[in-house]
């Protein structure tokens, strides 16, 4: 009952409620659009959608797959995007990149380019295949959290998702460091290069020899505390 008040469009994609869900059994509103799925979210139906791509590209850009398995491929240090946008409603998924979790990165989103990152999500979930229930994962401060290396060299500016360890540091002044050691980190360090240990260990002992205008001061660490902040940040 849908084009009882609206005009049909991309009809050869399926029915009005494949794509934008809602009740098309009733012509009373609030019946029918409940869980409606707005347009700019039901875009990754369309064939060779320009809204998927560039929500592909931001996903790359903001190296969403550093915490995020998205298309079956990233690090797993946070949620499921297959596993949990097969589950949640797209709106959810827009709200979390508009008012992210404490420990995620706030990139201060428009709502348009959260809604093309939602419709990429959406869009590599369907091509993995993915209908699991997603996994609830909760954060908390390990016992000790604030004794680690991290905690007290890096924390008081910086942030990092860790798999041993939990959340650590408490700081949004400097990048967020989750998964920085792995091929979905940003690749940031000189002439744009990834970032690995013997790189991390220069930056630290002076980052101005690396980038000459840089913010940050040298860190001193020993060899012993080198090697304990390799394995906080999940490098051994």
């Amino acid at each position: 009952m849908c084009l009882t008040c609206h005009r049909a469009h991309h009809a050869d994609h399926g029915t009005c409620n494949s794509c934008h869900g809602g009740n098309d059994r009733t012509t009373r509103k609030q019946v029918a659009h409940d869980n409606l799925v707005a347009g700019r979210l039901a875009r990754h139906h369309i064939r060779n959608s320009p809204a998927v791509a560039r929500g592909s590209k931001l996903i790359e850009t903001l190296a969403c797959r550093r915490c995020h398995t998205s298309g079956k491929t990233g690090n797993r240090l946070s949620g499921d995007l297959d596993r949990v946008s097969a589950h949640r409603h797209p709106l959810a998924l827009e709200e979390s990149i508009l008012h992210p979790a404490e420990n995620m990165p706030d990139f201060r989103l428009n709502r348009e380019n959260a809604a093309d990152i939602v419709n990429a999500i959406m869009a590599k979930r369907a091509a993995a295949g993915t209908t699991d229930l997603p996994l609830v994962l909760r954060f908390r401060k390990k016992e000790g959290a604030g004794s680690t290396i991290f905690a007290r060299k890096c924390g008081a500016c910086h942030r990092a998702l860790t798999s041993r360890h939990g959340p650590q540091g408490e700081g949004d002044i400097g990048p967020n460091l989750s998964g920085l050691l792995s091929r979905f980190y940003p690749a940031t360090f000189e002439n744009d290069r990834p970032w690995n240990v013997e790189r991390l260990q220069k930056w630290l002992h002076n980052p101005r020899l690396v980038r000459p205008h840089a913010m940050m001061k040298p860190v001193p660490v020993k060899n012993s505390e080198f090697k304990e902040l390799l394995e906080v940040l999940g490098r051994d």
